[in-house]
């Protein structure tokens, strides 16, 4: 799983930044904005993941033993 996450961002970040312009001081500001809420989506659905991965388990019920009673 984390190396197919590691594909798609290094994919999307490629993409973003391999547009050559000839003045390095203009900004392709639509690119930018994209590429932020792609990496704000990827780092909200991590921060889920981590917060959720405990809750996920299965509950163990405590078995008495029945000569107990």
């Amino acid at each position: 799983m984390s190396q197919l996450t590691e594909l798609v961002l290094l994919t999307v970040f490629l993409a973003l930044f391999s547009q050559a312009e000839a003045n390095p001081f203009v900004y392709n500001y639509e690119a930018l904005r994209i590429g932020g809420l792609v990496f704000t989506g990827v780092l909200v659905a991590g921060g889920v993941g981590i917060l959720c991965r405990g809750q996920c388990k299965p509950k163990r019920k405590h078995v008495e033993d029945a000569s107990k009673i």
